[in-house]
């Protein structure tokens, strides 16, 4: 059954508006205690969603980033006596310049690693706040701290706090939703997917941990704050390990990177041990039964409710199809001979237009636009280039062949600075890009694509080839968040330029659909057109053709033609020497790391070297002269 946006929407407005109900129907103290306890955590649990869900930080630390922001927030109250509007930012602030230490380090330790890091992390706060009791209270805590009192709501204290702490915690989850919609929350979710691939594709990678990081940071220190606020009490015990673990476990029940999901996890997680509380020595085994049984029955979590309420704020669900997409008719996906005659005919399409532009094909100005100086790449021992000098000529396809482990791939992995070289230098345009991070290579003008194809699966096509459009670098929190006319502008800039991208492709029909449901052949034309959205000087393919049926090789063909007289660069590594003849205007050829032929596809193709290399003949090397020693 598919239930319209509109529909979800006042589903959920529903749903909220019960939520905001319980003061005002009867509900007893206590459970209004343990639902203002499930939004505390749900705030500090969608911290971590942002740092492991959605980023793909593993963080076993939430409760000490929760810790720090109500400990600052209730010593500033107590010691400094300054209300709880003046504690709380600075609370939060604090915690933020710790979350972005913390993520300085996430950016030289990864997987486990961190996650033992972030534990530890929990640990050390615990010891800290224990044994500097003349400022912690030790293991006492801090007590009596002023909580905030809304006398006019009537009742208890956990009665007069409902509505502000569910309301922040609607206002902390719509922030999130927000910010995932942005070009930062793409950028994310690209590291989380493939970080090598979003760094080739500009993503930098380092910041936008560190950023991360901090935005888990302070939604813990949120957390914290109104934790303060509503029991005025806290001490160590309220944020052990066993708290961390907890929001963890909020997290997967919820969904690994559901936003709404994590909300969920949080009632249950909170919720569910309070109501079996009765059954007392067999509560938390049946608690321990309940969520394996969610678990396993429901492998995605408790998400896939949530993200169905919430998809119309969602990219790649039914509210977030492109009507430029559906102009052009989202079909099921297509068999492999519609694929074949679709890529037959974009590719006959292709040339015609080449053929009739041909005379006003773009020219630039003469000289090398790449500089290979005598480059080497060693792994160890083994050594993968030695001495590779080339040029690749401005507005010029120039093919990069040879036999398996010729050091083909190595070469694009360092023009495109994945790897470092040990010797020599690579320059762009007269600059030194050898060195170089990859998304300082892709700003300076170098985009790729892999010998696998490496899209982000969780993402749409569209969100796929925006990532990598120069707009995205812009990217900010804040201002994406707060939807600044800079920020519609460069996301609007973006969406406009990916779809050009996609329909020189010939799959702007693929604009809305994830990746994942996408064959080979398409996942390639998307990672195509995600190298060529950014309009790079340098475009640098490795095995473009590989895996392509014949329909699409022509298609590949002609978008390289195409691209070559729109004035771009290529540099293209494949094994099909029938493609690489049609297309490329000059041809290097590597064996075992030295470059033995450079020139035209047909004097490569008699060159008795390049033949001996690919056919396993005998090739007499030059050798180094000996030296004799004269005899004294």
């Amino acid at each position: 059954m598919n239930v319209s946006m509109r529909v979800r929407k006042v589903i959920l407005a529903v749903i909220l508006i019960g939520l905001l109900l319980p003061p005002f129907i009867g509900v007893n103290g206590y459970a209004l205690q343990v639902l203002n306890l499930a939004f505390i955590y749900s705030i500090a649990a969608l911290g971590v969603t942002i740092a492991t869900g959605i980023t793909g930080m593993v963080v076993l630390g939430q409760a000490a980033f929760m810790g720090f922001g109500a400990y600052t927030a209730g010593l500033i109250m107590t010691g400094l006596a300054l209300p709880w509007w003046i504690a709380l930012p600075v609370a939060v602030v604090a915690t933020g310049f710790l979350g972005a230490a913390l993520g300085l380090v996430s950016t030289r330790i990864k997987g486990h690693y961190l996650a033992i890091t972030t534990l530890g992390l929990n640990e050390i706060f615990r010891l800290v706040v224990l044994n500097e009791s003349w400022l912690t209270g030790g293991p006492f805590g801090l007590r009596d701290i002023p909580t905030l009192s809304l006398p006019f709501m009537g009742g208890g204290l956990s009665q007069q706090l409902y509505i502000p702490v569910f309301l922040l915690t609607v206002l902390a989850y719509a922030v999130a939703l927000r910010i995932y919609r942005t070009a930062f929350g793409r950028q994310m979710r690209s590291i989380r997917d493939d970080d090598l691939a979003a760094e080739s594709m500009g993503v930098n990678s380092r910041w936008v941990r560190v950023l991360s990081f901090s935005l888990c940071s302070l939604y813990g220190a949120i957390a914290g704050a109104a934790f303060v606020l509503v029991f005025g009490f806290i001490s160590p015990n309220n944020f052990l390990v066993f708290e961390s673990i907890k929001m963890l476990l909020m997290v997967v029940i919820g969904g690994l990177g559901s936003i709404g999901g994590t909300f969920l996890g949080a009632l249950v997680v909170v919720g569910l041990p309070e109501a079996l509380r009765d059954l007392q020595t067999y509560y938390l085994a049946i608690f321990g039964l309940g969520v394996v049984v969610i678990l396993l029955t429901v492998p995605r979590g408790l998400g896939i409710i949530a993200d169905w309420l919430l998809a119309p704020w969602l990219p790649g669900e039914e509210g977030d199809a492109i009507a430029d997409a559906r102009a052009e008719g989202s079909s099921s996906a297509e068999s492999v001979e519609q694929e074949e005659k679709r890529a037959i005919a974009v590719a006959a399409r292709l040339q015609a237009e080449r053929e009739q532009s041909e005379a006003a094909r773009i020219h630039p100005a003469a000289g090398p636009l790449l500089v290979v100086d005598n480059v080497s790449k060693s792994f160890g021992g083994l050594v993968a280039l030695k001495d590779v000098s080339f040029t690749v000529n401005r507005g010029e396809i120039l093919g990069l062949i040879g036999p398996n482990g010729s050091g083909k791939s190595t070469m694009i992995n360092a023009c495109s600075g994945i790897v470092g070289v040990s010797s020599g230098r690579i320059s762009l345009d007269g600059q030194a890009i050898s060195g170089l991070p990859a998304w300082d290579v892709h700003a300076a003008g170098v985009a790729r694509i892999f010998q696998n194809v490496r899209v982000w699966n969780t993402m749409t096509v569209l969100e796929n080839v925006m990532i990598c459009h120069p707009a995205t670098r812009r990217a900010r929190i804040l201002t994406g968040a707060i939807g600044t006319a800079l920020a519609r502008s460069d996301e609007e800039l973006a969406r406009e330029e990916a779809l050009k991208a996609l329909d020189l492709m010939g799959i702007r029909h693929l604009a809305a659909r994830r990746a994942s449901d996408l064959s080979f052949g398409q996942s390639r034309l998307v990672e195509l057109a995600r190298a060529i959205v950014s309009r790079p000087k340098l475009l640098l393919l490795d095995e473009p053709g590989a895996g392509l049926r014949g329909g699409l090789i022509m298609e590949l063909a002609e978008i390289l033609k195409q691209l070559r007289n729109q004035g771009m660069t290529i540099l293209v590594v494949e094994h099909r020497v029938k493609l690489v003849v049609s297309m490329c205007d000059r041809i290097v050829v590597l064996n075992l790391g030295d470059k033995i032929a450079e020139g035209s596809a047909q004097s490569v193709a008699r060159d008795p070297v390049v033949i001996d290399a690919y056919l396993g003949g005998k090739v007499e090397r030059k050798r180094r002269p000996k030296i004799v020693e004269s005899a004294t």
